[in-house]
């Protein structure tokens, strides 16, 4: 007896030490409820924190676009060395020195530069000018300020209002984040909720059915039943240890990735309140939606802001025809010189104001075949959009579906349960007066079971169907009430 004892504690030692690990952690444990874990998954989850910083990434894109109405300024600054300075020809006569001018006329320096040009513009054998002139100095130097404004630029306004529509996708993006990771919180802690209730069916079945077997050996010992009602017993008992550990284990797996989806370390110990059960009591009175319009639905939405997009894209092709006009200032400075002394450098100004425009004429087809991609990308987004739609109509009445039935199962199943319950009331009495067989007592004790398990698996099925339900369409993220 006591040996049998022992091979029970041993076999149930994983359990029994997950148990009490989870006692011991229980007044350290962060205690949250659905509300709760929504709440610390919509702040801390990296996709969310994302997909807000996606919407800040556009917004400072769509400042660029503004900026580029403004003026454009820029300071530059050049240097040019000339490795062989560049030859200039004059014809014969080319105004210098004709009309028989006097040498006396000019200064020494000037019959110099004279002297120079004649040699540059006598003819050569021939009949070419001259040896030619070199002209400029080997350093220039140039600094100044650049100023452009443009006055009508049609794409530069076309690009404004695609930034606009980019910051409103890039918020329905968003949005879809937050009820994505809702939906998947809400099937998440339903999950853990689901691995609990059945870890506390098994544990329960456990503790009844080691009564059992403790009374079933004091009879035994009395001689009133056979070895077989304890060996089945025994049996029976023992084959309950796999479950009572797969449902541990799901149990931590399930914790896992709800802890994941609230974006928390996963080291941090985790009290999750309720159970089932408890939705359970208010899920008759719930409301099942009843738009199926799919207004609110992001897929949509996203398909309606990309389409805008890709007619924007469509309009900006077609202003490529348009003309634009731009005006321009320019001030420099300009020094050249053959040294490095640049205390003696002489630096002389030019300034430029300047209008252009420009109206394009032909650039090889290119904008009209950008027209035509962009067009074909407009259909495109039309087709798929109808094909989405259908879709999504599709998995809203297999969710209604899904939702009629798992209440049907949820009502059958509960009362199944008390039948079953009832059942096994029977059964044990009829074994204690002897009418009935060990076999009776443990086909009752797993018709409780099972029906313990379908039914909490029903209220599962439920509530899953109906957030995704929530999820396509589109319903703002609002936890599901237990109360």
């Amino acid at each position: 007896m006591n040996l049998r004892r022992i091979t029970y504690i041993f076999l149930l030692l994983p359990a029994l030490s997950g148990w009490s690990t989870a006692g011991a952690q229980q007044t350290d444990s962060l205690r949250i409820d659905l509300n709760r874990a929504l709440e610390i998954a919509l702040s801390e989850n990296p996709t969310v924190k994302v997909a807000d910083m996606e919407i800040t990434k556009k917004q400072y894109a769509l400042k660029s676009a503004y900026g580029a109405l403004m003026p454009q300024m820029d300071l530059i600054g050049q240097y040019q060395r000339a490795i062989k300075r560049q030859t200039v020809y004059f014809d014969e006569g080319f105004g210098m020195g004709g009309g028989g001018a006097d040498p006396g006329d000019y200064t020494p320096e000037e019959l110099k530069i004279l002297q120079v040009l004649q040699k540059a513009m006598m003819p050569g054998d021939g009949g070419d000018s001259g040896e030619g002139l070199q002209m400029g100095r080997f350093n220039v130097w140039s600094a100044g300020l650049n100023v452009s404004l443009p006055v009508v630029v049609p794409s530069l306004w076309k690009n404004i209002r695609m930034s606009e529509v980019d910051i409103r996708l890039s918020m329905e993006k968003a949005r879809a984040s937050r009820i994505d990771l809702a939906n998947q919180v809400k099937k998440s802690f339903f999950s853990l909720l689901l691995a609990q209730d059945s870890h506390s069916v098994f544990r329960k079945t456990y503790e009844t059915d080691s009564i059992n077997l403790e009374d079933i050996r004091n009879r035994y010992s009395q001689g009133v039943v056979a070895e077989y009602d304890v060996i089945t017993a025994d049996v029976r008992l023992k084959s309950l240890i796999p479950n009572i550990l797969q449902s541990e284990n799901m149990m931590k797996i399930a914790e896992l990735q709800l802890k994941m989806l609230m974006g928390i370390d996963s080291d941090v110990p985790l009290k999750v309140l309720g159970s089932l059960d408890d939705y359970e009591k208010s899920m008759f009175d719930a409301i099942i939606p009843a738009d199926t319009s799919l207004i609110s639905n992001s897929d949509i939405r996203q398909f309606n802001l990309q389409s805008e997009q890709a007619k924007n894209a469509y309009d900006l092709q077609k202003l490529q025809y348009a003309p634009s006009l731009v005006t321009s200032f320019n001030w420099t400075y300009t020094s050249q010189n053959n040294d490095f002394r640049f205390g003696t450098y002489r630096w002389d100004p030019y300034s430029m104001l300047g209008v252009t425009l420009q109206i394009p004429l032909f650039s090889g087809g290119q904008r009209y075949h950008g027209v035509k991609q962009s067009q074909i990308q407009l259909w495109q987004l039309s087709e798929q959009r109808k094909d989405v739609e259908r879709a999504l109509k599709l998995s809203i009445r297999n969710s209604y579906d899904l939702i009629h039935k798992n209440v049907q199962q949820v009502a059958a199943t509960q009362s199944s349960v008390e039948q079953a319950r009832k059942g096994h009331s029977i059964t044990l009495k009829r074994y204690e007066t002897g009418m009935g067989t060990i076999v009776d007592v443990n086909a009752a004790a797993l018709a409780v079971l099972n029906a313990e398990l379908q039914y909490r698996n029903a209220i599962y099925d439920y509530l899953s169907a109906k957030a995704d339900l929530e999820k396509v369409l589109g319903y703002d993220i609002t936890p599901v009430s237990a109360e």
